[in-house]
């Protein structure tokens, strides 16, 4: 009877010596399986509130009469309309003013400094297709990049904004 236990002691603690060593193996392809390899992209709260606020920016446009000027999200859509402000200016070549004007001011980028370049662009997706409405890039990106999209729903898709600062 002795030599049953014994057996039932050794059998017991090899299973356990299994059970350690999957959970550390899952712990680690987990680990590896999250990390990405080219950049590594992080949300940032503070990107998606610059956004937010940004699109909330008045322009030069207006597109149906003054003074009904149009903010930087409506001035996208307008955009991608194609439309013209009353200035006779087209939404593209005013949104594009504008979104230099304040990207420059608002961050400082270059090789000196923490952060390195910025990259904003806003694009139509749909279930069809995917198209580029403006781009927007300051300096260089490496691979780490923090940054956050803002959505504006455009029928039949959205208008998918995207901000990165490169560091």
């Amino acid at each position: 009877m002795r030599i049953n236990k014994k057996g039932q002691e050794e059998i017991v603690g090899f299973v356990l010596v299994i059970v350690l060593v999957a959970v550390i193996f899952l712990i680690f392809v987990g680990i590896f399986v999250r990390q990405d390899s080219n950049s590594t992209r992080q949300e940032s709260i503070e990107v998606y509130q610059f956004l937010d606020s940004f699109m909330q920016h008045t322009s030069e446009c207006a597109i149906g009469f003054e003074p009904a000027y149009s903010n930087v999200g409506e001035l996208i859509q307008q955009c991608y309309s194609n439309s013209e402000c009353t200035t006779g200016k087209s939404a593209c070549s005013i949104l594009n003013d504008t979104l230099e004007e304040i990207l420059d001011l608002s961050w400082n980028v270059g090789e000196d400094r923490p952060i390195k370049g910025y990259i904003f662009e806003a694009k139509f997706d749909s279930n069809l297709s995917s198209n580029n409405i403006i781009e927007v890039k300051r300096g260089e990106c490496g691979q780490s990049v923090r940054g956050s999209e803002y959505l504006i729903p455009a029928f039949p898709g959205t208008i998918v904004s995207s901000f990165n600062l490169c560091f």
